[in-house]
């Protein structure tokens, strides 16, 4: 994409805690990265642009941090605040975090004004500016609707493209429309579907193929017993995260037991593992609701199956309609509870 946009990327979760995360924090995160990619990039900014983030993030660190600054880059002959040291301390210091969004409140206008400018500023070079933030979709369900919810305005001010990742949680909430009104698409990315809705398996089917393509990507196909690599495959229920979770922990322990393949008894262990993990976010609530998905499919509009997707006990697929499943990890709870007909 960099060779038609100029792309800032970034996790926030580098910058931030996932668990207490909100819009302030999010649109300084974007002044301080687009500093950086400038930087990087040794683009050339309006000395009265910087002038003016300097003046801004000055009246932001001088009372958090040390007013000492340090070199932007070279060329461009001015100083900024020390903003990646104070996101590390907003991070890990409650009190800094709460001491920093009570400084930017009351400028948040010049904060996105900024941020318009060098945005224009940067598509001088012919390139539109791209701004991919990642890992928001871990916040907290709560949190991440205050966020696009209550605050969806002020993050889709900056002029220019910007990708949010969000909770899948949120798309099946009632209070979805309420967030959709700010922003030009919300775009979903389902799960592969690694099974039929019916739950019968083709084991020769694209998907299928395509989730060994991506094992292949991450470690040699031949460390893999054939019947231990599908059953991963089916245990991830096409979750690519949960997948290369599997994976992993299956490698480790068939190195701690000596083992030089992946087989099919390791996997299980590794199974019985995130059973524990799943089973203990479970309430006599959550079960009610797994088996209403058992046995319908369907999607709607309940908060405790929102909750469910968000931990990823209910996983969401589309196969012309959405529908969604058990996580394969749960099902196999609820059978051996015996819950299931």
């Amino acid at each position: 994409m960099s060779d038609d946009f100029f792309v800032v990327s970034y996790d926030i979760l580098e910058l931030l805690d996932s668990n207490d995360v909100n819009y302030a924090d999010v649109l300084f995160s974007i002044l301080a990265q687009l500093i950086e990619r400038t930087r990087e990039e040794n683009t050339e900014i309006g000395k009265a642009l910087i002038e003016r983030a300097n003046k801004w993030g000055s009246s932001i660190t001088k009372e958090i941090i040390s007013s000492e600054t340090h070199e932007v880059g070279a060329g461009l002959g001015v100083r900024f605040p020390r903003f990646m040291e104070l996101f590390a301390r907003m991070k890990n210091e409650t009190e800094t975090r709460e001491e920093v969004r009570k400084e930017i409140r009351p400028r948040i206008s010049e904060l996105i004004s900024i941020i318009n400018d060098m945005v224009i500023d940067i598509e001088e070079t012919g390139k539109q500016v791209l701004i991919i933030i990642d890992n928001l979709e871990k916040s907290d369900p709560e949190k991440a609707f205050d966020l696009f919810g209550n605050h969806g305005t002020q993050l889709a001010q900056p002029k220019c493209k910007i990708i949010y990742t969000f909770p899948i949680s949120l798309k099946n909430s009632d209070r979805f429309s309420q967030i959709r009104m700010n922003f030009s698409d919300d775009i979903m990315y389902p799960n592969i579907k690694v099974h039929n809705q019916d739950g019968s398996v083709d084991r020769e089917s694209p998907e299928r193929a395509l989730m060994k393509k991506i094992a292949a990507k991450r470690v040699s196909p031949g460390l893999f017993e054939p019947e231990a690599l599908e059953h991963i495959i089916d245990m991830s229920g096409g979750v690519l995260r949960e997948y290369v979770r599997i994976i992993r922990d299956s490698a480790v322990t068939a190195l701690t037991r000596g083992k030089t393949l992946i087989d099919k008894a390791v996997v299980e262990e590794v199974v019985n593992d995130l059973k524990n993990t799943y089973q203990n976010q479970l309430s006599d609530e959550d079960y009610v609701m797994l088996l209403e998905i058992f046995d319908s499919k369907n999607i709607k509009r309940d908060m405790v199956l929102v909750g469910l997707l968000h931990n990823l006990s209910v996983l969401e697929y589309t196969n012309g309609r959405s529908w969604c499943d058990l996580n394969p990890v749960v099902r196999e709870i609820l059978a051996e509870k015996n819950m299931l007909q």
